[in-house]
C-alpha cells in the first residue's frame, strides 16, 4: 500500500510517494517546487496540484490518500487554513484545503489528511526513527524558528500537564527573550553580529569560520549551552527518554552537542535526525494507516 506525503511550508511544496508496508520514500517520485507566499488562493493551489500530480505519475501504484503536513496556525482534522496577519499563504485563510485538493485530485475528502509540520517530523521519528525504541520522544527543529514535537508512544502530546500548550517551544522564553528569537538562525546570526559587529548571513557561514575563529566557536558552543538549559525543565516535565534533532542548524551539531549532552545527561540519546528534510514528508505519509490516524482524530481537534 502506498500513500502520498507532502510537506508544505509557506514558500515551498515538496511531495512523494511512501511505501507503508516497507515503510520507506521512493526518492525518484519527489517533486518539489516555490511557492510565493504573497501569491492568491488559486495561484497556490495550481501549483500544490501540479507538483502532487508530478509525483504520482513518477510511479504506477495507487495511493491509499494523500497526507501533508502544514505549518499552524490550522484547523488539522477539517483541513481548514487559520494562517493571517503573517507572511505567507494569507490568501488561504478559511479555505478547506481537504475539499479543495480533494476536488482537484479526485480523492475521497477522508482520504486527504492534515498535521501540524513538527508533529510529522516528530512522528516520522517516533514510528521508524531511532527513536522508535523509546516511549517518550521530543524532536526539534532548528532553522528560521524552533519547531517542536512531543510523542508519546508514537502519538503527538499536545494537551497534557507535563507539556507546554500545542507541544509549542517557540512561544516560550528563556531569561527574558522569546525562544524563537533565540534558538534560531537569526538567533545565532544577532549572537554573532553583537560579538564582532558584523553581520553573517546564515549559520553555515558561522560554521565555516568555527574551526579557525575563536568567537564563532564560542558562538556555537555557547548556543548548545543555552539551548540545553532552555530545554532541561520541559524534557524533565515529560520525562523524555530521546531528543531529536533537525532543521538547519542541527548541521553545526558538531560544534555544540558536548554542552548541549551535558545540560542534558539524563536523556538516554541525543541526535541528528538522519531522514532530514524527508522527515515531514514521512511523517504525513504515515497518516493513511487508518487505524493510527483514527488513534490521532482527537488530537488532531486539539492541534
Amino acid at each position: 500500500m502506498y500513500s502520498l506525503g507532502v510537506d508544505i511550508g509557506g514558500s515551498h511544496i515538496t511531495a512523494g510517494v511512501f511505501n507503508l508496508e516497507k515503510k520507506n520514500l521512493i526518492r525518484e517520485t519527489i517533486s518539489h517546487e516555490k511557492i510565493d507566499p504573497y501569491a492568491s488562493k488559486e495561484e497556490i493551489l495550481e501549483i500544490w496540484t501540479a507538483t502532487l500530480r508530478a509525483s504520482l505519475k513518477k510511479q504506477t501504484n495507487p495511493i491509499a490518500g494523500i497526507g501533508i503536513a502544514m505549518p499552524g496556525p490550522f484547523d488539522y482534522y477539517e483541513g481548514i487554513s487559520l494562517i493571517q496577519d503573517v507572511d505567507k499563504l494569507q490568501s488561504l485563510f478559511g479555505v478547506n484545503l481537504k475539499s479543495e485538493l480533494a476536488s482537484r485530485l479526485h480523492v475521497h475528502p477522508s482520504k486527504v489528511r492534515f498535521i501540524n509540520d513538527a508533529s510529522a517530523f516528530s512522528i516520522a521519528e517516533a514510528l521508524i526513527g531511532e527513536a522508535a525504541a523509546y516511549d517518550n520522544v521530543v524532536a526539534i527543529t532548528l532553522g528560521t524558528g524552533l519547531g517542536a514535537g512531543f510523542t508519546r508512544n508514537a502519538k503527538p502530546i499536545v494537551k497534557d500537564p507535563n507539556v507546554p500548550p500545542s507541544g509549542y517551544l517557540y512561544n516560550q522564553y528563556y531569561k527574558n527573550e522569546l525562544a524563537d528569537d533565540l534558538f534560531s538562525t537569526r538567533g545565532i546570526v544577532k549572537a554573532y553580529l553583537d560579538r564582532t559587529g558584523e553581520d553573517l548571513k546564515d549559520v553555515k557561514a558561522i560554521c565555516d569560520r568555527a574551526n579557525r575563529e575563536e568567537v564563532a566557536r564560542l558562538i556555537l558552543v555557547n548556543f548548545g549551552k543555552r539551548l540545553g538549559n532552555f530545554l532541561k525543565p520541559y524534557l524533565n516535565d515529560f520525562d523524555a527518554q530521546v531528543l531529536v534533532l533537525g532543521g538547519n542548524i542541527s548541521k553545526a551539531f558538531e560544534f555544540f552537542k558536548e554542552e548541549l549532552k551535558a545540560e542534558l545527561d539524563f536523556l538516554d540519546k541525543i541526535y541528528v535526525s538522519k531522514l532530514g528534510e524527508e522527515s515531514a514528508l514521512i511523517g504525513s505519509a504515515l497518516l493513511l494507516e487508518d487505524q493510527y490516524y483514527s488513534d490521532l482524530e482527537d488530537t488532531l481537534k486539539m492541534m
